[in-house]
């Protein structure tokens, strides 16, 4: 066979490959945005009090009910380093390169370890995942959605896990206030 043939064939098969991964990315990001990050009627006030700030990394946010389907809501689409806002008005995940996103307190249903994210798995409750609520347009519906963050340092983890403790202490599970 041809040189300049096979070269062609080749360039085809990547550009589909290529071809393909954007549309299933573009229809994943059309499915989810369905989604409202802050619930009909909340009011949002974006930290008004001095918001404690954590460094770490954002590795996913998820159906609560499916944590094997990663969304690719506004800010929260792809993994980051990233920085998480703690206040009594709520959280804001600001990844690096990424839109930040703020959650009101209000939305936020609950905090607590988990060793698994959906493609990252760690030690024994060396995740920390914070469960809230949004609007699912399509249903009329809250819907829950898990995020999970990863931090390096076990101390900065459990200043943060302080932080969320005592700014959401509704929201805590017995693993995290222990």
């Amino acid at each position: 066979m041809d040189k300049a043939l096979v070269t062609g064939i080749l360039l085809v098969l990547v550009v589909l490959a290529i071809l393909g991964m954007v549309l299933s990315w573009r229809k994943k990001v059309k499915r989810d945005s369905r989604f409202q990050i802050v619930l009909p009627g909340t009011s949002v006030t974006d930290h008004t009090s001095a918001p404690v700030e954590f460094s770490g990394f954002y590795v996913a946010t998820t159906l609560a009910v499916d944590p094997l389907h990663r969304l690719t809501l506004p800010g929260l689409g792809f993994r980051a380093d990233a920085h998480l806002l703690v206040s009594s008005d709520g959280i804001t995940i600001a990844p690096r390169g990424e839109k930040n996103t703020f959650i009101p307190s209000a939305q936020i249903v609950q905090i607590h370890r988990t060793q698994v994210a959906i493609d990252k798995a760690v030690e024994k409750d060396g995740l920390t995942a914070i469960s809230w609520s949004a609007w699912d347009t399509a249903r009329n519906e809250s819907v829950e959605f898990t995020s999970f963050f990863r931090f390096s340092i076990p101390e900065i983890r459990l200043a943060c896990e302080k932080a969320l403790v005592s700014n959401f202490p509704n929201a805590t599970s017995k693993e995290v206030s222990s």
